[in-house]
């Protein structure tokens, strides 16, 4: 088997330019809400999926014209939102007993 080379094919350099780095984040250049913040919005929203999921179990054990599917979605919503809270807690205990555990 015999190679040649490819003639007229040419590869450009590339520019490697610097990254640019963010700002590091200190208490007077924070954007966002605070960790807690976000926590307890996020805790007060898996509050109202869950009422909104009870009321509308309610209303159709009442007998009130409310479809199934629409009930059987908010239970849904409600339960997903349930286990992924569940799941960022256990995440965090886990990273808790980890830090508890190390030596120093």
């Amino acid at each position: 088997m015999n190679v040649m080379p490819i003639d007229g094919a040419s590869v450009a350099p590339v520019e490697i330019r610097p990254i640019e780095m963010p700002e590091m984040l200190d208490e007077t250049n924070r954007k966002g809400p605070a960790f807690i913040q976000m926590l307890g919005s996020q805790v007060n929203e898996l509050n109202g999926s869950l009422e909104q999921a009870d009321q509308a179990a309610r209303a159709l054990a009442a007998g009130e014209n409310i479809p199934v599917h629409d009930v059987m979605i908010a239970m849904e919503h409600a339960r997903l939102n349930l286990q992924l809270a569940v799941e960022v807690r256990n995440r965090i205990v886990d990273a808790y007993q980890n830090l508890t555990n190390m030596q120093l």
